[in-house]
């Protein structure tokens, strides 16, 4: 289940061009108001989040040297899981707060609209990018190495990934499989704290197991995804 979620700023507010650890922050703090025991829980759990978000849609903006301003004053962010409790946890902290800290700017909730998952996929896009890492042995050291769509451990760590989240979310093993086909690539590099990560915009066909790739909707594809990566929609 996801839910689109409206936001007010102040119009002079000037939004950093890197805020997705200012956004998952504020994810958090929104659990941790709801149910402080969850929020612990899933912060302190290692492996997969099940949970993604998207970038802020701002439609009327400037794009300033300094970072982003919204004309209206009105921002939207999808936030999407497989788990019903954490997005119920969620919006009820959400609307407990009347105004929200995201890093150094404030936003007011405004109002929640649910969206349900389509019955079958076509063709997707990608409303926060996909990333993906590797390690390879680089002058005697094994050092990280982002992939891109122009690497073929690209779509097979892709596929990989999504089977483990399925099998570790669901307890079962997973013989589902789906196929894509990237239509285009718009290549990233998003800062994170102190760390800089390449990933990739995505626009592509997919094909397979309706129920594996709705898990991929609903849970992001590819890895750090809640820290904002790896959201699909329909294109």
């Amino acid at each position: 289940m996801r839910a689109e979620l409206k936001l007010k700023i102040d119009k002079n507010t000037v939004i950093p061009f890197n805020y997705q650890y200012h956004l998952s922050s504020m994810i958090y703090n929104s659990l941790n108001t709801s149910n402080p025991e969850y929020a612990a829980a899933l912060h302190s759990y290692h492996k997969f989040k099940f949970f993604t978000f998207s970038w802020l849609d701002i439609s009327d903006r400037i794009i300033t040297p300094e970072g982003i301003r919204s004309r209206d004053g009105i921002i939207y962010l999808k936030i999407t899981s497989p788990d019903d409790q954490f997005l119920s946890t969620f919006l009820d902290g959400f609307f407990q707060e009347p105004l929200l800290k995201i890093g150094h700017f404030e936003a007011v909730p405004s109002d929640v609209h649910i969206i349900e998952a389509p019955q079958s996929f076509s063709t997707l896009k990608t409303i926060s990018p996909v990333c993906l890492r590797t390690r390879e042995e680089t002058d005697g050291k094994n050092k990280v190495k982002d992939l891109l769509p122009n690497s073929s451990k690209f779509y097979t760590n892709l596929k990989q990934n999504l089977t483990k989240k399925y099998e570790l979310y669901y307890n079962i093993k997973c013989d589902m499989d789906f196929e894509i086909e990237i239509l285009s690539a718009e290549l990233k590099r998003v800062q994170i704290k102190d760390t800089f990560v390449r990933c990739s915009n995505l626009i592509f066909d997919i094909r397979g197991d309706d129920e594996l790739i709705r898990f991929g909707y609903e849970s992001g594809l590819g890895e750090k995804n809640s820290m904002g990566f790896g959201m699909i929609e329909e294109k």
